[in-house]
């Protein structure tokens, strides 16, 4: 899911934060000679309020599920007030899906800055698979997912929001497996089914890893179906740009 393949510039971290990190602020100098930090714009703390809020739910989310995470447990763990929240999010479950599509948006940069750094084109295939699972199914974070999935048969309008993520997903996917994918022959499964397959294979393997499935056996089945992907699709020759920029992305 929401998640391969553009590269934003700049470098991104390794590992999800779950609060704001200290930001360097630029700094001006004032009349007497003295510099003093800059004060930030609107639009910066309105990001910063945001961000603040997306941290603290996925954190709720994946300690506390679904059924526990509420406004008040959110605002707490970010350490804002109620009114801060509604300003930025009616509702709980618009932070939440906010709080997903973030996740898959940041799978998304680093999958792709991941891609452009291998040197051959052979082992692009091999990488999406053993990337996906290091970025997304084989992280806690993943576990936010997994407690949406389970809500959503209970809940109708989650589930449709949930649905509407998803296709929103597979569109933003399309343009970059296109970009960097081609299939080996006509007549075969085309790249776009294959990563399909690929994130419910991983979903169940990061379910089973949850219960019994042991980190070896996760790993043994990652190569099987890397080298079943292999024999039906392969990496495009020679591509060392990013994919377009998917067309409803915001600017930040």
């Amino acid at each position: 899911m929401q998640y391969v393949l553009y590269v934003k510039s700049g470098q991104a971290t390794s590992r999800l934060m779950t609060h704001v990190p200290r930001t360097t602020r630029s700094t001006v100098s004032s009349s007497d000679g003295a510099e003093r930090p800059r004060r930030r714009t609107q639009t910066e703390r309105s990001d910063a309020m945001r961000r603040r809020l997306i941290d603290a739910t996925l954190h709720c989310l994946t300690k506390d599920g679904y059924a526990a995470t509420t406004v008040s447990s959110i605002v707490r763990r970010a350490g804002v007030s109620r009114g801060a929240h509604l300003h930025h999010f009616p509702t709980k479950n618009s932070l939440i899906l906010e709080a997903t599509e973030f996740l898959m948006r940041r799978a998304y940069r680093l999958l792709g800055e991941m891609l452009l750094a291998i040197a051959e084109d052979a082992d692009r295939v091999a990488a999406v698979v053993d990337g996906a699972w290091k970025t997304i199914y084989g992280t806690r974070h993943f576990g936010a997912y997994f407690e949406l999935i389970t809500a959503a048969k209970h809940d109708p309008d989650l589930a449709s929001a949930m649905q509407a993520l998803s296709e929103r997903t597979l569109r933003t996917i399309d343009g970059a497996i296109d970009h960097y994918f081609e299939k080996r022959a006509e007549g075969v499964v085309t790249p776009r089914d294959l990563f399909v397959l690929t994130h419910w294979l991983l979903s169940g393997i990061a379910a089973g890893e949850r219960a019994s499935v042991s980190a070896a056996d996760s790993r043994h089945f990652l190569e099987v179906w890397a080298s079943m992907m292999a024999t039906q699709m392969r990496s495009r020759r020679g591509v060392r740009t990013a994919p377009p920029r998917p067309a409803d992305w915001s600017a930040g």
